[in-house]
């Protein structure tokens, strides 16, 4: 195991940032996932902490060691690639056989054989040692990867995207041998991926980037429940988070969230945020809603609720996705059930005590410990 620190990293290619002043530190044997969309700079990360790219500027640290400098060949680190880079010629046995000739020293034949039947056989594929690699499938591909990524036994392991090109059902089996690996294995991970759910179901923490620069730091729960911008909001979940647009109305020493739109539309925040807002003099707000938190009905529920007409209507299997059009906003509703629901049809809504996330106009989170 080992402690993983990035100190101030930025790396440049030409004009293009890809990565700015970025730091994050892990514990020792902390499965750590860097979450972002395509183009933010994760794969970047892993390629400057494996030694494949040196940063512009800051520093990689290792167990208090200063490696930035250090070649790759000389870091007790394992990565996988989003691709598998396995050998087309090779078969199983020696794709996993490569890596310990960068060793130094080398094994012995005994040494290495053991080690690849070894975790062949907690990977599974200990009966496919001798296939060539075109004569597997995408998952049996993605194991051997991981397979070759774990012979060597580092101190590090560090996967780019591993789960992307394989199948939904694949992904889901595969994440579950992820997680049961992690605890059998008790090494530092650094996980790569854009897919929300796979950083929520496998990471002590998450790191959500973009475009180069770190939003948010966090435990699954945390990033969920409490996130630091809209960037990180929309990020994680789905359906996406509604986002609405919202002015500060007093009216009888109370304060409301309008949406200017569709003055129906209103929220009353806790007294805790409505402390907040008044010692702010705020004027404007972004109102966050998760899908799932929308109280609604195909049936008049109440005087309260605002009645609209779905506009789109997806079945989720046992759940759906529900689209309306509410003064120009697109607001999406989960529901829990496999009721269908029909384009036109008239749909109650009612957002009383419905749970809210407030940002700022320039999409930041109110910092509530402050009222």
């Amino acid at each position: 195991m080992a402690k993983v620190e990035l100190k101030r990293i930025t790396m440049d290619f030409g004009n293009v940032v890809a990565l700015k002043d970025f730091s994050f530190e892990t514990g020792d044997g902390e499965f750590l996932v860097i979450l972002g969309p395509a183009g933010a700079g994760k794969t970047t990360t892993l390629k400057i902490i494996a030694g494949l790219y040196n940063p512009t500027r800051g520093r990689v640290i290792v167990d208090g060691k200063d490696i930035t400098d250090v070649p790759a060949n000389q870091r007790n680190m394992a990565m996988t690639f989003e691709d598998y880079a396995l050998y087309p010629t090779f078969n199983v046995y020696q794709n996993l056989e490569n890596p310990f000739g960068a060793m130094d020293p080398v094994p012995s034949r005994e040494e290495v054989d053991k080690k690849i039947h070894e975790v062949a056989k907690m990977l599974q594929i200990d009966h496919l040692l001798d296939r060539k690699v075109d004569q597997l499938s995408g998952g049996q591909k993605q194991r051997v990867s991981l397979a070759r990524c774990m012979v060597r036994s580092p101190q590090v392991f560090l996967f780019d995207e591993p789960l992307s090109h394989v199948d939904a059902k694949i992904r889901h089996s595969m994440r579950t041998e992820l997680h049961r690996l992690s605890s059998v294995l008790a090494t530092t991970t650094i996980y790569v991926t854009h897919d929300y759910v796979e950083a929520l179901s496998l990471a002590d923490r998450i790191v959500v980037i973009d475009k180069g620069v770190i939003q948010q730091i966090g435990t699954p729960h945390e990033i969920y429940d409490a996130p630091a911008n809209e960037f990180v909001a929309r990020v994680v979940g789905q359906p996406n988070i509604n986002i609405l647009n919202c002015q500060i109305v007093r009216k009888d020493d109370e304060i409301y969230l309008q949406n200017p739109e569709n003055p129906a539309m209103s929220f009353k925040p806790s007294k805790k945020d409505a402390a907040y807002i008044s010692s702010r003099n705020l004027n404007s707000l972004h109102v966050g809603i998760r899908p799932q938190d929308i109280r609604h009905s195909l049936t008049p529920i109440n005087h309260a609720a605002m009645q609209c007409k779905v506009e789109l209507y997806e079945l989720w299997g046992r759940r759906g996705m529900i689209m309306v059009n509410i003064g120009g906003e697109h607001i999406r509703i989960l529901t829990n059930s496999d009721q269908a629901a029909h384009i036109g049809e008239p749909i109650w809504l009612d957002l009383n005590d419905t749970h809210l996330y407030l940002f700022d106009p320039s999409g930041m989170k109110l910092d509530r410990s402050e009222a």
